[in-house]
């Protein structure tokens, strides 16, 4: 028995209307229910609708119910998370609310974006599936456009390889979709977990992907063929909020521990992506290469003084005309630990160097990767992501071995993916933030140069890392 859940805002009515009808009469499901940001216009229209259908010879098979997000989060701007971590409050209660005429407790909740065009019973069905299987949590993954994701590739993806590459976290494949489904005690963990509620806004994705390992709940990945079809954005500008409570969600979290026991981390392989996704461009070009030179501070021009030289004059030339050469991976790792020690997401300058250097590093990965097409693209986004754990884990395994003296422990092993002390971490992040940000480090070291001329380190699918 399950409810599926719609979190939405400002949407396409027919669009959240068709979603809902099949939600609805999909047989796994008990209840659906839409959870509102606030009462506007879209809520009215749907409200509406819904009441009609209600009422009419062709009902709903199941209760549809209509919830506005209670404010959860007192810190953090309301939004994704207040509405998320509402549906999950409502889902733990949903059988004593007489009106649902429910006989026992709901056990699997679903998250689906309200606005998916390519939404379908079999994005619940393979859900159901997994959870069926006994995991604890199903997230769906599909193929993308080259230029979308680019908060997930540059920034969780980065942020999980760099702070917690020894675990199954650098392997999820989506960490911030909003596609998923949680089994009752991943709720009941969640709700009860105060970084959770406190996250109201967009970082909410990004607590959920990070605490349910923490947690060690098992994971399997459902791959969604036809991908998610729904409204792209113009400008990067529109993502700057979302980019900087996402960065500012991993930088919350950059201090804790992932327990060394592995969990259990499924992946279902991928098909042939349709031509309708490679060819498809994510955002605006022309409109980004303009950002680079707005809303420039003396404040601005003074924190860049905290990065490396090539970092700083780089920005420093952007902010005349729009250059991105100089932010390839290197600096962007480089950049990455400079804004996880300093970024103050209350801090509009602050917000606006996270922004413009993320634009940056945006433009090179187009220019430098996606003209060389869709495939090209994609696997610069692994390599980058994987070599960065590859090198972060052997920085972390060297030292645990070392200082335990023992060469060939048999207590951790590499089928293990056991994470280190926390001695282990503090002396490795030490040792890590002292060579990336060393004002000398414009050219690999010759460690790094080894690390990049071993292609065959990382040539192994992520999907043949089964267990983690």
């Amino acid at each position: 028995m399950s409810i599926v859940c719609f979190p939405f805002k400002q949407e396409n009515v027919p669009t959240v209307l068709r979603n809902i009808d099949i939600a609805a009469r999909h047989p796994a499901v008990s209840l659906v229910l839409l959870a509102a940001a606030d009462i506007n216009d879209c809520y009215h229209e749907v409200s509406k609708a819904v009441a009609a259908k209600s009422r009419s010879a062709n009902p709903y098979p199941v209760p549809v119910r209509m919830e506005v997000q209670e404010r959860l989060g007192t810190k953090l701007r309301s939004g994704k998370g207040d509405g998320m971590n509402s549906a999950m409050r409502y889902f733990l209660t949903a059988h004593e609310r007489p009106e649902n005429k429910l006989q026992e407790p709901l056990q699997r909740l679903h998250f689906y974006d309200a606005d998916i065009e390519s939404f379908n019973a079999l994005w619940i069905t393979k859900a159901e599936e997994g959870a069926a299987l006994g995991y604890d949590v199903v997230r769906h993954y599909f193929p993308r456009s080259s230029t979308d994701a680019q908060i997930t590739w540059q920034v969780t993806k980065v942020g999980f390889a760099l702070l917690w590459p020894r675990t199954t976290l650098p392997w999820v494949q989506q960490p911030l979709g909003g596609e998923l489904c949680f089994t009752r005690p991943v709720v009941e963990a969640l709700i009860a977990d105060n970084r959770v509620v406190r996250q109201s806004n967009w970082g909410i994705d990004t607590l959920y992907t990070f605490v349910c390992a923490q947690k060690g709940f098992s994971l399997f990945e459902a791959y969604m063929p036809q991908g998610k079809i729904h409204a792209l954005y113009g400008s990067l500008r529109d993502l700057k909020t979302m980019l900087c409570e996402c960065f500012a969600a991993i930088q919350s979290l950059k201090d804790e521990h992932v327990e060394t026991a592995p969990s259990v981390h499924r992946i279902d392989p991928p098909a042939t992506v349709p031509t309708s996704i490679t060819s498809k461009i994510g955002y605006d070009v022309e409109t980004s290469l303009k950002l680079l030179r707005e809303n420039w501070t003396d404040k601005q021009l003074d924190l860049l003084t905290l990065f490396r030289p090539d970092i700083r004059d780089g920005l420093l030339a952007a902010s005349e005309w729009p250059v991105f050469n100089f932010m390839d991976e290197d600096a962007w790792v480089s950049a990455y630990n400079v804004f996880l020690e300093n970024f103050d997401l209350d801090d509009e300058d602050w917000r606006e160097v996270l922004f413009k250097t993320w634009v940056a590093r945006v433009l090179n990965y187009t220019v430098r990767h996606v003209l060389r097409g869709y495939n090209c693209a994609l696997q610069a986004n692994t390599d980058m992501v994987m070599k960065l754990h590859m090198k972060r884990s052997m920085q972390l395994f060297d030292h645990h071995q070392l200082s335990s003296g023992d060469l060939v422990s048999s207590e951790v092993s590499s089928e293990t993916d056991a994470s280190p002390s926390l001695e282990d971490q503090e002396w490795a992040d030490k040792q890590d933030m002292a060579s990336v940000n060393s004002p000398t480090v414009a050219s690999p070291s010759p460690e790094g140069q080894e690390w990049e001329d071993k292609p065959d380190m990382v040539s192994v699918p992520i999907t043949a890392r089964l267990a983690l």
